[in-house]
């Protein structure tokens, strides 16, 4: 299932216009990449035939040698790829999640139905060229950045800051995020900033 998802998620992106190279080591961190406007974005893949998508990366250590050897299994990290494609085989239904925003709400996994604003935002990939917004930036994310340019990326793009009392302790809302039936999520000043930033661009996909 695997890999069938993996190829149908590759032809997706092809459809789109979009040249793709299959990670052909089986321990890559990553399944592949996707080049847009000449940068190359690093993308995970998972498949389901369920209702529901892993965020992880990792398997048992040693599996081919021994089954007492410990997992390793972790939440995706941003040093693993830039973004996660989840397919649906039944479908070939596509949702793309940039991974620092699956880092930042520490979820191993999570229903379809909660990831409803990322299905099928494949132009995410583009950029925003009217908001000075490139493709460069998407691929890098918003984690490098100071909390200073965070704040007037937001003041230069009108982005309504959701912590304004600049909590490092804060519930951020996340019926904005991953829609209703998931648990609360804990951000600090910076991470809660980044994710404004994401359902920003989200939301202003056409």
């Amino acid at each position: 299932m695997g890999y069938s998802g993996q190829e149908l998620a590759l032809g997706r992106l092809l459809l789109c216009g979009f040249n793709v190279t299959r990670s052909l080591w089986r321990d890559s961190k990553y399944d592949g990449m996707v080049e847009v406007n000449n940068e190359t974005l690093r993308i995970e893949i998972k498949s389901t035939g369920a209702n529901q998508f892993s965020f992880t990366s990792g398997v048992r250590t040693g599996k081919q040698i021994s089954r007492r050897a410990g997992s390793r299994e972790e939440i995706l990290k941003k040093n693993d790829a830039d973004f996660f494609i989840g397919v649906s085989i039944n479908d070939g239904i596509c949702w793309i999640v940039p991974v620092e925003l699956i880092v930042i709400c520490k979820r191993k996994t999570l229903p379809i139905s909660a990831i409803e604003k990322f299905k099928e935002k494949f132009k995410i990939f583009l950029g925003f060229p009217k908001k000075g917004i490139v493709t460069k930036e998407i691929s890098s994310g918003f984690s490098s950045k100071t909390v200073e340019e965070l704040e007037s990326f937001c003041r230069k793009n009108k982005i309504r800051i959701t912590n304004s009392e600049k909590n490092n302790n804060f519930k951020y809302p996340k019926e904005k995020v991953l829609n209703r039936g998931v648990s609360d999520i804990i951000t600090n000043y910076k991470d809660s900033l980044i994710l404004d930033i994401w359902l920003f661009l989200y939301n202003n996909i056409e």
